[in-house]
């Protein structure tokens, strides 16, 4: 197993949360989740978290990535945010900074969280700031000039329990009644897509659950393997199966 750091951009969100929680529990230690905001207390045990970091601002950061594992990417803000500029800021021109600064390491092991959307001209400024980090992601090997692993996720709508604040919101009360029907009905909502792509393509896929985007994530650090690029969509991360339980099977 390598050895090394594993740094979690926006590892105190939901996504990044999971994934730090999935890294720790497989030994893949330490694991820094990083944000911008300084922790509460100080942290302890596999999990580090490290505040001050800004995504747009190497200096704030690139100390870390020498002798780095793998960097997961889980930072963004929701497609709803309708200012277009800021969105694709959040969603685009910070995830590219986090990669050009990790090939410039020459971080062996990238983990992009994305998404799958519709097309939808009130998410443009999302769209077109996940698209342009996904195109970073796909050059990321070219640019780290060093035999490395990119993996790209791309779920839909997430399912779990999110933590807002002081409460926790229970977004799978919603999306698992959602997630069984779309499984059940995969052919007649594919062909939907098909037919009407500019009104539903990208949005009749089931929830991928939190614990799925994780496990995922936790597979491409862990395996010092594969070598190369590989996308995942919902189709592949509903009821995805962690190639570590396999190995264990």
């Amino acid at each position: 197993m390598a050895s090394g750091r594993t740094l979690v951009f926006g590892g105190r969100g939901f996504v990044g949360a999971a994934v730090c929680k999935e890294l720790a529990r497989r030994g893949l230690t330490p694991v820094l989740s990083l944000g911008r905001s300084q922790p509460k207390a100080q942290s302890e045990g596999a999990i580090q978290e490290v505040g001050g970091v800004d995504a747009l601002k190497p200096e704030t950061f690139e100390g870390l990535l020498p002798d780095a594992r793998a960097v997961v990417i889980a930072v963004g803000e929701p497609p709803w945010v309708t200012d277009k500029e800021r969105a694709m800021r959040s969603n685009g021109t910070t995830n590219i900074t986090i990669m050009q600064t990790a090939a410039k390491y020459k971080v062996p092991r990238v983990v992009l969280v994305n998404a799958t959307m519709p097309t939808w001209s009130v998410i443009a400024g999302y769209r077109e700031g996940k698209l342009a980090a996904e195109r970073e992601a796909l050059s990321y090997p070219d640019k780290c000039e060093s035999p490395c692993s990119v993996l790209v996720i791309k779920p839909g709508a997430i399912s779990g329990t999110r933590q807002e604040g002081c409460f926790q919101v229970p977004l799978w009360l919603l999306l698992e009644p959602m997630r069984l029907v779309m499984s059940a009905l995969s052919g007649p909502c594919e062909a939907i897509e098909r037919w009407f792509p500019s009104l539903f393509g990208g949005v009749l896929r089931p929830p991928v659950r939190v614990e799925e985007i994780a496990m995922a994530a936790a597979d491409l650090v862990q395996d010092t393997s594969f070598k190369g690029i590989r996308e995942i969509g919902t189709k592949e991360l509903v009821g995805y199966v962690s190639s570590s339980s396999q190995k264990q099977d």
